[in-house]
């Protein structure tokens, strides 16, 4: 009886947990930078202009190997300083990469892709208004 509520218990502890890493994205929904970043430093978090690269990184960072995977040249990425506010338009590559609006600074109304990871780790969801 105790090893099935051990393994009762397990399950729903992972099932739980799975459902609290699954952020909804949907189309339309604004998201704000939460997390420190200044565009003017080297460390800053970035949305990229192509989806590929996007996607390469990521492939990246799961299997460590970027010399395969991922050479992006910092000229191909967007900046962001906290409080950037971004767009989502469409999902690409299963969900693993968004295309986004950029709604603030100064590529504003630029389309961009984030990593999903990176959208569920750096951002949050914004709610109010932006006004044009």
């Amino acid at each position: 009886m105790r090893v099935l509520f051990t393994i009762f218990l397990l399950l729903f502890t992972f099932e739980v947990l799975a459902n609290n890493n699954n952020q909804a994205f949907n189309k339309g929904d604004n998201w704000i930078l939460d997390s420190r970043s200044n565009r003017l430093s080297a460390d800053a978090k970035v949305l990229y202009h192509m989806p590929n690269d996007a996607y390469y990184t990521k492939n990246a960072r799961d299997f460590g190997d970027w010399d395969i995977f991922s050479i992006v040249d910092s000229r191909d990425v967007e900046r962001l300083s906290k409080g950037d506010i971004i767009q989502l338009i469409e999902a690409k590559y299963n969900e693993n990469v968004f295309k986004v609006k950029l709604l603030t600074g100064f590529n504003k109304n630029k389309t961009y892709f984030v990593i999903a990871d990176d959208l569920r780790d750096h951002f949050k969801p914004f709610k109010e208004s932006i006004d044009d």
